[in-house]
């Protein structure tokens, strides 16, 4: 879902939609990056901002695209810590944990295949079984 930007404010169920990110997934940010504090309303109801929906993207790209640790991604948004591309053992790890997700699948249906092959193969054997007696 994108978000129209004439919008002054976007209730936690926008936002959710808009990031793809569960609601307590944004609670939870918004206690450990002090930069990310939605405005309520008069009933408590948090309303973000433009601002606040950029600082929740980026927060996402830095935590779950580019695999940094909560600590290390708060230090980026607060400009202590660069946000190196250069940061070669986040980049390889993800990359290798991908593999390893794929090749895991790759086994999955071959093993599935087996198995379904050793079942005939078994049946055709019983089935010779029994016509010999």
């Amino acid at each position: 879902m994108s978000f129209d930007s004439k919008k002054n404010y976007y209730s936690i169920g926008e936002v959710t939609k808009i990031a793809s990110v569960p609601a307590y997934l944004l609670r939870y940010w918004e206690g450990f990056f002090n930069e990310l504090s939605p405005a309520r309303d008069t009933r408590g109801n948090r309303r973000y901002t433009n601002r606040d929906i950029a600082m929740v993207l980026n927060i996402k790209e830095l935590v779950q695209e580019k695999g940094y640790k909560l600590g290390k991604a708060s230090a980026i948004v607060k400009g202590l810590v660069r946000d190196s591309e250069g940061d070669h053992k986040t980049t390889e790890i993800l990359k290798l944990q991908k593999q390893i997700g794929q090749e895991k699948n790759r086994h999955t249906v071959v093993d599935e295949r087996r198995m379904v092959l050793l079942q005939e193969i078994k049946e055709e054997i019983e089935d010779i079984l029994q016509l010999l007696g």
